[in-house]
């Protein structure tokens, strides 16, 4: 006589199969997962250099979410040196020598830019904590926008430039990184 009690168990892990999340994106045969996303960003060398950089970066190639993790590091890193070290040390040196009142109006309010990028980079920072990735890509371009508010309110070159270009960069490697989860 056969068992049937097994059924019921069956029944329920092909039923909880259907909601594991499966591979949402195809990688070219050969690539890893790093050479797919610089492949996707503005910049492979940029992006292809930054995730290297990183002493995980050999578990990304195939882990999307060390990827994901050194994406955001390095996206963060870069926005608290801005934040906290060269955008207090120039606004400090403006207001003391008496400078350009136009670009000590533009530091502040790039002050107020890279901290919503930060926001930005904790929301995401979580999302992937919790596994919910749903706008990990429009977090990034969010940060894209913060970036190019800053730049903007200079009306023209700044002395910004150089690290907005960066972060815009390590933003399009965050989105780049946020399509493998969709």
């Amino acid at each position: 006589m056969l068992n049937f009690g097994f059924v019921p168990l069956l029944i329920s892990i092909i039923s909880l199969s259907c909601f594991l999340p499966s591979k949402p994106f195809s990688v070219a045969q050969g690539d890893d997962l790093i050479t797919h996303v610089c492949k996707i960003t503005n910049d492979f060398v940029f992006c292809n250099d930054t995730i290297y950089s990183d002493t995980r970066a050999i578990y990304a190639r195939t882990n999307r979410l060390i990827l994901s993790y050194i994406a955001i590091q390095k996206t963060l890193n870069n926005t608290i040196d801005t934040k906290d070290v060269y955008l207090p040390s120039e606004i400090k040196s403006i207001e003391a020598g008496g400078g350009d009142p136009n670009i000590l109006q533009g530091l502040k309010n790039c002050f107020g830019n890279y901290d919503g990028v930060n926001r930005r980079l904790a929301d995401m920072l979580d999302e992937l904590d919790s596994v919910m990735n749903y706008d990990f890509d429009k977090l990034s371009l969010e940060i894209e926008c913060q970036v190019r508010a800053c730049e903007k309110g200079f009306n023209g070159r700044s002395p910004m430039t150089k690290r907005n270009d960066n972060l815009i960069r390590l933003a399009n490697i965050c989105y780049a990184v946020a399509l493998l989860y969709k």
